[in-house]
């Protein structure tokens, strides 16, 4: 019943050769532990605008009880000793107010750049791209960006995929241990139904070897590098989480794995204490099977990040909208899909994408990490997914008491914007490390977004208009910025982008001939911009009802006593069930009639009125967990002897 999933990297491996001598260095420096601390608390950086005399600054100091510290020489720059009692804050709010002041902003401590010193971490352009493989500068997460916060975290990450080399020297350091199981002892210890399983499980094989050298581990050993080889060991390479736990939930075989075992997985994951899956695989249909264990690590709080894919059999790249590829396109709010860029910040030709079902790009081309026994670049969006997993991890880390669809907001909503993902990803973006873990940036300005819904309730067929405004915090409107509306219909969990729209030059957008088929949530989320220093914003959301439509239809012509009249009519959009007929003769009630709706939604029945009279007739339809109820337009005629 359950068929094979392919492997979203089988089309994909470009492999470099590494010279395994230079790989497999054992040189281990101390790890230098980073400093904290955000900006000086005693002192403010101002410049004055050109012309401002110094006196103006000297009396500007005296009013607040400050000084002129020292000035950076051939500038406009001071630096301003606060008194005590005011803050930097306070401070900052005063001086940027003032006339003759161009800036003023904290004196922010700043420390050696927290790149590893493992021999192949220049390689990694998907971490930092310097444009080292020809590439474009820029074209990367930014994890030093990211690193200036946080290096690693002890969260949990569940690798469901091929084996793991545990014992690799860049991942051994890495790997989960279940402290409650006894290793080689052939029992249960832990009770969780997984016998030995101290690393994690074979689900493939049915046993705890998270590791066999004959079944082709080198995909998800190749993915464990990229979430979490250590770094700063002087070996290899460095992950983007130094120091997650990597949770070894093999599934896959040398050529395929089942959907039984992946679920099977998922659940351990779960129950075992994992917060984020890495699912570098997919293919098949749809299963339920698989859709209520995603359904149950959402209900958990976990994180499952999945892999695109990599199109068809002819290598190109297909429209997830059009054919869902699973599980990256279940609609759950724990899921993210993830396509895959290159080092020029261009969509993969391999890549799938999707308008509304793929969230975000990540470098997916030529990605050097671990294999057994040393290490290879590969391509695929099972290269992108794990650097999507190893950003969540590090803000699981800075944030435990984030839950899964949290998770997915801030990664989401940090994105840097390109142009190869614009209508091929629900964002727009691609992944932004440091933006995502919410590094220091002095500049960077905040934005608010409003949505208005016009109508808020409407007769199903009928078409709404969206509109609102973006603006920076000041009331600035922000022209000629992307806007992405996303909508939830009732029932389904998670928003999906579904339109992008350009502001005008007062910050307004709109978008008329909205068409929801039920009850829809709509927001705006607008991702912000890196270079510009733009904070991102997500306006509140907007419920739009949906009525049904319920029609009536009969001659309304004279009728004479004794003879009858058809009535038909029928309820827009499908629903089964009856609808009720109310029947007035002048003006009072005299029947209500329920009749069944047949497979179209539609009904139809005989009337015999037996007085003469004017007489109306009208059908309702009940609300519905997707629609509101409503009755159609009365129709009248007259009946005569």
């Amino acid at each position: 019943m359950l068929g094979g999933i392919l492997l979203a990297a089988s089309l994909a491996l470009l492999l470099w050769g590494v010279p395994e001598g230079e790989a497999r260095q054992e040189s281990r420096p101390t790890f230098a532990t980073q400093e904290r601390g955000g900006f000086a608390r005693g002192r403010i950086i101002v410049g004055l605008e050109r012309g401002t005399p110094e006196s103006a600054l000297r009396a500007l100091n005296r009013r607040n009880g400050a000084s002129v510290e020292r000035n950076i020489p051939g500038t406009r720059v001071r630096v301003v000793d606060l008194p005590r009692g005011l803050s930097v804050e306070a401070a900052l709010r005063r001086y940027r107010g003032s006339p003759g002041i161009d800036y003023a902003e904290p004196d922010f401590l700043l420390r050696p750049s927290r790149e590893p010193d493992d021999p192949h971490y220049p390689k990694l352009y998907g971490l930092n791209n310097t444009g080292q493989t020809g590439g474009t500068p820029g074209a990367d997460i930014d994890a030093p960006g990211a690193w200036d916060v946080a290096t690693g975290s002890k969260t949990v990450v569940a690798v469901i995929d091929t084996g793991v080399d545990v014992s690799h020297p860049d991942l051994e350091a890495n790997i989960w241990t279940n402290g409650d199981e006894l290793p080689g002892d052939g029992r249960d210890n832990d009770g969780n139904g997984y016998i030995d399983d101290v690393h994690g499980y074979d689900f493939f094989n049915g046993d705890a070897s998270v590791y066999d050298p004959g079944d082709g581990d080198e995909h998800g050993t190749h993915v464990s590098g990229t979430i979490a080889a250590e770094g700063d060991n002087g070996i290899g390479v460095a992950g983007v989480n130094w120091q997650a736990r990597l949770m070894v939930l093999k599934f896959i075989g040398p050529d395929f794995g089942y959907t039984s075992d992946a679920a099977a997985a998922i659940y351990y994951a779960i129950e075992n204490g994992a917060s984020v899956i890495n699912a570098s695989w997919g293919g098949g249909g749809y299963s339920q099977t698989l859709k209520d264990a995603i359904d149950r690590a959402e209900a958990a709080g976990v994180l499952l990040v999945a892999a695109a894919g990599n199109g068809g059999s002819d290598g190109v790249g297909d429209d997830n909208d059009a054919t869902p590829f699973y599980p990256s396109s279940y609609d759950n709010a724990n899921v993210i899909s993830v396509a895959a860029t290159d080092d020029a910040d261009a969509l993969a030709g391999f890549s799938n994408y999707g308008d509304r079902s793929v969230d975000l790009g990540a470098p997916g081309v030529g990605i050097l990490s671990t294999v057994p026994g040393g290490y290879a670049a590969y391509s695929g969006t099972s290269m992108a997914t794990p650097h999507v997993t190893g950003v969540a991890a590090l803000i699981k880390g800075q944030n435990p008491g984030m839950d899964a669809r949290q998770l997915r907001d801030a990664i989401l909503e940090s994105v840097d914007e390109v142009p190869s993902l614009a209508g091929r990803s629900a964002t727009g973006g691609r992944l932004d490390a440091s933006r995502a873990l919410g590094a220091p940036n002095r500049e960077a300005v905040s934005t608010s977004l409003s949505l208005s819904a016009r109508p808020r309730t409407l007769p199903f067929g009928r078409r709404t208009t969206l509109s609102g405004r973006l603006t920076t915090a000041s009331g600035d409107p922000l022209a000629g910025r992307t806007v992405v509306l996303q909508r939830r219909p009732v029932g389904s969990e998670g928003f999906r982008g579904f339109v992008r729209l350009t502001t005008a030059a007062d910050g307004t957008y709109r978008l008329s001939g909205v068409k929801p088929r039920k009850h829809t949530y709509y927001r705006a989320r607008f991702p912000g911009n890196g270079e510009q220093e733009i904070r991102g914003s997500t306006s509140p959301a907007r419920r739009v009802n949906v009525r049904v439509r319920v029609t009536l239809n009969l001659n309304t012509g004279l009728l004479e006593l004794g003879s009858s009249r058809v009535v038909r009519g029928a309820v827009r959009p499908r629903h089964g069930g009856r609808v009720t007929v109310t029947i007035k003769r002048n003006g009072k009630v005299i029947a209500r009639r329920r009749v069944s709706l047949n497979d179209r939604s539609r009904y139809a029945f005989r009337y015999r009125p037996r007085r003469p009279g004017t007489y109306a007739l009208s059908a309702s339809y009940p609300k519905h967990r997707d629609h509101l109820g409503d009755r159609s337009p009365w129709r009248r005629f007259r009946v005569t002897r």
